[in-house]
């Protein structure tokens, strides 16, 4: 069993497209029939793969610490344009 922690990037159709990060240039494309944890974009995961089952574990931590981050960068742009 291999544990890795994914960004949820977005939903095409019934797919999951998951970034492996840190650098989040590896995809992982997921059926939505394949899991059950509620998720949505921007969600941080760890992903582990046995005997052909996904366990899809969201990180509440680590997203809410990258929402932040994203929020505090995005106000400094907003002012940086005024």
């Amino acid at each position: 069993m291999n544990l890795n922690n994914y960004t949820l990037d977005r939903f095409e159709g019934e797919y999951a497209i998951f970034l492996k990060r840190p650098e989040e240039t590896e995809q992982l494309i997921i059926h939505c029939s394949e899991y059950s944890e509620l998720l949505s974009e921007g969600d941080i995961v760890a992903i582990s793969y046995d005997n052909g089952v996904y366990t899809i574990q969201r990180q509440a931590e680590e997203t809410n610490a990258q929402q932040t981050k994203i929020e505090q960068m995005m106000r400094a742009l907003r002012k940086k344009r005024k």
